[in-house]
């Protein structure tokens, strides 16, 4: 039987990236599921058609983290469409502007804050409820492995992300004697839009100084999710899984 058959999941930043994989991983592990993102709503709809023609249920919407009421909606919409919410994975986030930090304007400092940190945070405040209720829940949020090894040229957004860490762990505290889980897939250097887009001579640098000598593909950090969300990770609480090619390690 599929991993995540019956599950009904909610992934939020699904539709490219990291997170397409997540969805589409999770559809082929038996789960329905609910594709949200924002400004993406051809991919948006493309992968929960991938994912509704393995035969499960799946929906596109639209949600911008950064208003908590699209949040809100979104477990709202789940719940409404298929009776719970089992999973929940927080995943929408965006990168830091190059340049130094004392360059860094503020507004980028604060838009950084408000998707990835608040935007997790919202994400946890209104999927925890309907779970609790149940006793049972499965709240995967993305964090990087710059939160354990921040970088030059990325102070902000490694604080963003280490704050994503230190969230997941006290919340998982709070609520893993309810019967709701809470842990995080910190990713090492992925093949994404964001990767495509950097410096190439950065990219070469970066690719021959990892153990591996390679980055990662989408589908392989996605395997990290579809562990935490089934029955085989029912013993971790609040952990930081870091599927990096050996970047961090420890």
């Amino acid at each position: 039987m599929p991993r995540l058959a019956k599950r009904n999941a909610l992934v939020i930043g699904g539709a490219v990236g990291i997170g397409r994989a997540v969805a589409l991983a999770f559809g082929r592990e038996g789960a329905n599921v609910v594709v949200a993102d924002r400004s993406h709503e051809a991919e948006c709809l493309a992968v929960a058609t991938q994912i509704a023609s393995g035969g499960v249920g799946a929906l596109s919407i639209a949600c911008d983290v950064t208003v908590e009421s699209d949040v809100a909606s979104a477990v709202e919409t789940t719940i409404a469409r298929y009776g719970s919410i089992d999973i929940l994975v927080n995943n929408a986030g965006i990168g830091q502007p190059p340049g130094d930090f004392t360059a860094l304007d503020w507004t980028d400092w604060q838009k950084l804050i408000e998707v990835n940190l608040r935007g997790a945070a919202f994400g946890l405040r209104h999927g925890l409820p309907p779970m609790l209720e149940r006793g049972y829940g499965r709240v995967i949020n993305t964090a990087s492995q710059l939160a354990h090894k921040p970088a030059v040229g990325a102070a902000v957004y490694s604080a963003t992300k280490a704050a994503v860490v230190a969230l997941t762990v006290a919340v998982a505290h709070e609520v893993a004697a309810k019967g709701v889980l809470v842990n995080c897939v910190c990713p090492g250097p992925t093949d994404t839009a964001t990767w495509r887009a950097s410096d190439p001579e950065w990219r070469h640098w970066k690719q021959e100084q990892l153990p591996i000598r390679r980055i990662a593909r989408p589908e392989e950090i996605a395997s990290s999710y579809v562990f935490l969300a089934s029955e085989e990770a029912s013993f971790m609480v609040g952990q930081s899984i870091s599927p990096n090619g050996g970047d961090v390690s420890w």
